[in-house]
């Protein structure tokens, strides 16, 4: 889908969990007998967004945008009031969707209101399982994105890979894995997915990759045909991933070949590990 149809159903998310209560503990609720209620943020709920993303007309976010009226002026019949929202570009919406990941919360238990239709006011909430909620509502419009994007469990916004490929993304290593691996396989995976990655970070990733096997070389060694063996190491050392000369070969789609490379090398990690690992329980 087209950027803007995605923020659309993205806001149309945060709409119904508001309606649900589940941002009341954080940003309080409005009620008819005792006013703005607040909790957490305080009252001034925009200047927490202005803190911690360093963006103004934030919040509320369903609120129209005056900012190109001076103060004190009348506003026009003819402005153009579009909502906060919709002039978001993509980063400040991923931005907003990453802070209130850590503020949403499922109400539990609260109380009624009836006097004018006031509403739930909620004083117990569940914050782990609003924010599971949150990520499996939310993901299902990112991944609608072009390319695909998902929430990850921390709450980050990253590129999501191809659906046959999400399981070798999210698997660990076995539990003997050399720390140095696995320290290359978490960053270069991270840093391949960030949203807003470069040519220059992916080339960086796959070459964290390419380092991960050059330990594993042994191994490389025992689990493929020697003809494999030299390939992989062969695009590594010759098509400007790991060195930069004169000999390198660089008349290529980084943008494309940099995404098979990635996979290419984070599947042979794992095959290679794995095979490690059933022959040492043979042992």
């Amino acid at each position: 889908m087209p950027f803007g149809d995605v923020r659309e159903l993205a806001i149309s998310v945060l709409d119904s969990l508001r309606e649900g209560g589940y941002l009341q503990e954080a940003f309080g609720y409005e009620c008819v007998d005792a006013g703005d209620v607040t909790v957490t943020l305080g009252p001034d709920r925009a200047a927490y967004f202005l803190r911690t993303i360093r963006r103004r007309n934030i919040w509320p976010y369903w609120h129209p945008d005056y900012s190109d009226i001076p103060d004190g002026s009348i506003i026009p019949d003819d402005h153009d009031d579009r909502m906060y929202w919709e002039l978001w570009d993509a980063d400040t919406l991923f931005d907003v969707l990453e802070v209130l990941h850590d503020l949403v919360s499922k109400p539990v238990d609260g109380r009624h209101h009836s006097h004018a239709d006031c509403g739930w006011h909620y004083d117990t909430f569940d914050g782990p399982r609003g924010r599971q909620e949150y990520r499996d509502e939310m993901n299902g419009v990112l991944r609608l994105h072009d390319p695909p994007y998902e929430m990850n469990d921390q709450g980050e916004v990253i590129e999501s890979g191809p659906v046959e490929f999400r399981p070798l993304l999210d698997a660990g290593l076995p539990e003997d894995t050399e720390p140095e691996v696995v320290r290359k396989v978490s960053e270069a995976v991270k840093l391949f997915q960030g949203r807003g990655a470069s040519v220059e970070d992916r080339q960086r990733a796959v070459r964290d990759l390419a380092d991960a096997l050059e330990l594993l070389r042994q191994d490389v060694k025992a689990a493929l045909l020697p003809a494999d063996e030299r390939a992989l190491y062969d695009i590594a050392n010759n098509y400007a991933i790991r060195h930069l000369n004169r000999q390198q070969r660089v008349d290529y789609n980084r943008s494309t070949w940099l995404r098979w490379m990635f996979y290419v090398y984070l599947a042979t990690i794992h095959a290679v590990l794995r095979v490690r690992e059933s022959q040492r329980e043979q042992e």
